[in-house]
């Protein structure tokens, strides 16, 4: 008879978790969604969350800047470039932020220069690189190189990166991220290399004041 009562018991309890434990979690207080709950059965009171981007951007730390590569800084992106090169070379300038860009072409020789100072510029060059990792893991040639001196001071070199298949070097500082591609008929990969790290820290210094 004992363990009939007992029995009973434990019915009853659990058929009062079942009926009330799912829509309370203590006296006065109801369950809300993400970020907090309400006490004395009002609405729950929800903690803003900061909005971040698909892969992890967080707007109010890399807000788009004005950086940008002018016309005058293409022209001198230019006289480098005919020093390198041994030729000269026609320049066509877009020095709108936050994606500037500098074209530099002439016999045998193509440079582009890249200036994106838009949001999260720093954050998408670090995905970009990760991206090219993972997509390129039977391809040694598009694998990114760590090049120092160029970008930002980090660990490993990690801010500045070449790709012998791209022939580009990409690097960022701060919310700068730069880009060089340069083809240059009868240059190594090593001195193709050079010219893009040259390229890339003068175009650095250059925009610091965009």
């Amino acid at each position: 008879m004992r363990r009939v009562r007992i029995a009973g018991c434990l019915v009853g309890a659990v058929a009062a978790l079942a009926i009330g434990g799912c829509g309370s979690f203590g006296s006065g207080t109801t369950a809300g969604s993400t970020g907090g709950a309400s006490s004395g059965g009002g609405r729950a009171v929800h903690t803003p969350v900061q909005s971040r981007g698909t892969k992890g951007e967080n707007p109010a730390a890399e807000a788009a800047g004005t950086a940008h590569l002018s016309a005058a800084d293409c022209r001198a992106l230019a006289r480098l470039a005919e020093g390198q090169a041994g030729t000269a070379l026609t320049l066509r300038s877009t020095p709108t932020p936050p994606l500037s860009h500098c074209r530099l072409s002439g016999p045998r020789t193509q440079v582009n220069v890249y200036l994106d100072a838009g949001f999260a510029a720093n954050q998408r060059y670090h995905n970009r690189i990760e991206e090219t990792v993972q997509f390129n893991g039977q391809n040694p040639d598009g694998l990114p190189r760590p090049v120092p001196n160029v970008g930002e001071k980090a660990a490993y070199n990690s801010d500045a990166s070449w790709i012998q298949a791209l022939g580009s070097l990409l690097a960022v500082r701060g919310n700068r991220w730069l880009t060089v591609t340069i083809s240059v008929a009868g240059r190594s990969d090593a001195q193709l290399l050079a010219q893009a790290a040259v390229l890339a820290r003068a175009g650095f210094k250059l925009s610091a004041t965009g």
